[in-house]
């Protein structure tokens, strides 16, 4: 258990970073996608855990955002949670691609799966092992877990889904 000095300590160098870096501005918010070209990009925030439970954080960190490619290792957890490393890699692989997350990328010539599951066809992949007896019970269940991860409510962002469909 951290002490009231290690508090300190670990507030002061998250403030240290966030001061450090919340004038960054390289980059640009996503406008492939015409929803998501509407996010401030002034948007910074920093958050730790701690395995305790204990939260920090600097900035905008209660700002609601649409997590998108975050989704992907929640995602991937879930499918390791409910069937295991054995089962969950003859679906997915874990070698890096070099390519972006987006690319329309070749299976494995050998075991005819997608290479890791931080691109999207690895995602989809494993969205495929959701389990639910149907479509709206496969989601609530996503979002069940995506609530356990992230500790509070979330929803689908019905804006953001529509733009990208």
């Amino acid at each position: 258990m951290a002490d009231q000095q290690d508090l300190t300590e670990i507030e002061a160098t998250l403030r240290t970073l966030y001061d450090a870096l919340k004038g960054l501005d390289d980059g640009a918010v996503a406008d492939y996608i015409p929803e998501l070209a509407k996010a401030d990009q002034g948007w910074f925030a920093i958050c730790l855990c701690s395995p305790e439970g204990r939260i920090y954080e600097v900035g905008d960190a209660r700002q609601a955002f649409t997590i998108q490619s975050v989704s992907k290792p929640l995602l991937y957890g879930l499918a390791l949670d409910t069937y295991g490393r054995e089962f969950v890699a003859t679906r997915v692989g874990v070698e890096p691609t070099g390519d972006s997350f987006h690319s329309i990328i070749k299976l494995d010539e050998q075991s005819k799966r997608p290479h890791n599951p931080m691109v999207n066809a690895g995602a989809i992949a494993m969205t495929s092992l959701v389990q639910g007896v149907s479509p709206t019970d496969r989601l609530v269940r996503l979002l069940g877990t995506l609530e356990r991860y992230v500790g509070h409510r979330v929803s689908v962002d019905m804006a953001v889904y529509t733009s990208e469909r």
